[in-house]
């Protein structure tokens, strides 16, 4: 179906969010996107050498996929005339964010007819605008991307079907699972779906998996050229998974984790809804497609130890669709009017929390924000300089600058606030919190500049009311003047 003019205006709205988000959210959320895809392609085109790479490049579980893309946009962006490393991650978060409208677009098409008319404007507002989702969408992550490509193989499936849209949900999904190996849970799922509940024919089954074989042997091919030897990085990742690595453990926790987290970090009154609005599907509609495709998905990351937030970040998109279907269970409640009221109240406690968090995410730097840092070091120093870190070396990768982001010719040095006697007269540049930095400069007659924070002063007093005060103080950049 067509969609109507108000929901072309929102799209076009929804362009202009995720231009100025792609821009804005430099950096990297996880470690993961920076260190298992930017790096590997710089060591593919020889600007790092292998032995710099994450362990997991040796055990060959990373998919060559997301790297392969790397070393082709950064290609172009050479032969462009810019080695820029602002402008490269750029063009790859812009990238991903046009990949991501169109999977919207398409997903919002193919499931509009399940939402009550009434409600369809508010979906697609959801589907474009809930806080998280534009940030989740220009991130160049394994994650994202799988969340990008679940929703166009979903989209395929609930759209009108021929052979040639199933054979695009294989290779939608083929692809979903070469960024995160986990997600072919979600792929049996569906196809359990589409026997069972819809009564699809071996035949349409069959065109799905050869749309995602296709995937599987070109994925197999990529990781070989990449690796230099005969790999298929998802069944390395299955096994491993399996088998585990005693080189490097994991933490581990509770089984309960992920629906406090969900209420947490989604915002508590916004997390609510979405946790409330999922029981409410499930116990409402037990044969809708998302209640098959999510809850197997989530039941069994539950249950294995090592838990992050991120796992549950391909399933993001589908939470507009779940929460208008779940919360539209509680519509015959509302015609009392004190619940009605009420209603309207949190409704409109959850807009402007959204709005909040939509202008942090449009305007801030992912993760901590050290790449904030790192565009005034790349306008400032210059060869030669040294740039400090005033932190415990053995947490120093909270913060220092990865060489992809550093100013070419510099130097650096990580030291704690007990070795900064040896710094005297060695540093151009500091990076520290304000207190301790003022103590530093204080007890050895320094005069400190400050040059950037990795977090305005507004956006810090939202992140510490959003993460209940437990989230790091912003750190600073200061240029290191009159040393003695």
């Amino acid at each position: 179906m067509s969609l109507p003019r108000f929901h072309r205006y929102v799209l076009v709205a929804a362009v202009l969010v995720h231009l100025i988000t792609a821009w804005s959210s430099t950096g990297y959320h996880s470690a993961d996107e920076h260190f298992q895809i930017i790096a590997f392609a710089q060591a593919k085109l020889e600007e790092m050498p292998v032995t710099h790479l994450a362990w997991e490049y040796d055990t060959g579980i990373r998919s060559s996929l997301q790297p392969w893309i790397a070393v082709v946009v950064f290609k172009v962006a050479a032969a462009c005339g810019t080695v820029d490393p602002f402008i490269r991650t750029f063009l790859l978060r812009l990238l991903t964010a046009l990949l991501a409208l169109a999977a919207v677009r398409g997903f919002v098409r193919a499931t509009m007819d399940q939402v009550p008319v009434d409600l369809r404007k508010t979906y697609m507002v959801l589907s474009c605008f809930l806080w998280f989702l534009p940030f989740l969408h220009v991130r160049f992550s394994s994650e994202g991307w799988s969340g990008i490509f679940l929703l166009f193989g979903l989209s395929a499936i609930l759209g009108k079907r021929s052979p040639a849209r199933l054979l695009w949900a294989g290779v939608a999904f083929g692809v979903m699972v070469l960024c995160r190996p986990p997600m072919g849970l979600v792929v049996l799922c569906a196809m359990l779906w589409m026997a069972i509940v819809r009564k699809d024919g071996v035949r349409d089954l069959l065109l799905l998996i050869s749309g995602a074989g296709a995937v599987v042997v070109a994925g197999f091919a990529m990781d070989s050229a990449f690796y230099g030897t005969p790999t298929f990085s998802v069944w390395r990742y299955i096994h491993m998974g399996f088998m585990g690595n005693p080189g490097h453990p994991f933490d581990e926790l509770p089984w309960y984790y992920y629906p406090p987290w969900v209420m947490k970090y989604a915002i508590p009154p916004l997390g609510i809804a979405i946790l409330l609005a999922g029981a409410l599907l499930v116990l409402k509609q037990s044969k809708h497609l998302l209640v098959w495709c999510l809850i197997p998905y989530v039941m069994v990351h539950t249950f294995i130890p090592h838990k992050e937030l991120r796992f549950l970040f391909p399933l993001a998109d589908l939470v507009p669709l779940l929460s208008i279907l779940g919360l539209n269970a509680l519509r015959p409640l509302l015609r009392r009017p004190a619940l009605r009221w009420s209603a309207l109240v949190y409704v409109g406690l959850c807009t402007m929390l959204n709005i909040a968090g939509l202008a942090v995410v449009m305007t801030s730097a992912a993760g901590i924000g050290r790449t904030t840092l790192a565009k005034e070091l790349h306008r400032k120093a210059r060869p030669g300089d040294r740039i400090g870190y005033m932190i415990p070396p053995e947490i120093a990768w909270r913060i220092a600058l990865p060489d992809f982001y550093r100013p070419s010719g510099t130097g650096e040095v990580v030291f704690s606030h007990e070795a900064s006697e040896l710094m005297i007269g060695k540093l151009d540049f500091l990076v520290a919190h304000p207190l301790q930095a003022a103590y530093f400069a204080t007890r050895h007659n320094l005069q400190l500049q400050p040059l950037a924070r990795t977090e305005s002063h507004w956006v810090e007093l939202l992140m510490r009311w959003y993460s209940w005060n437990e989230g790091p103080a912003p750190w600073t950049l200061y240029r290191v003047e009159n040393t003695r």
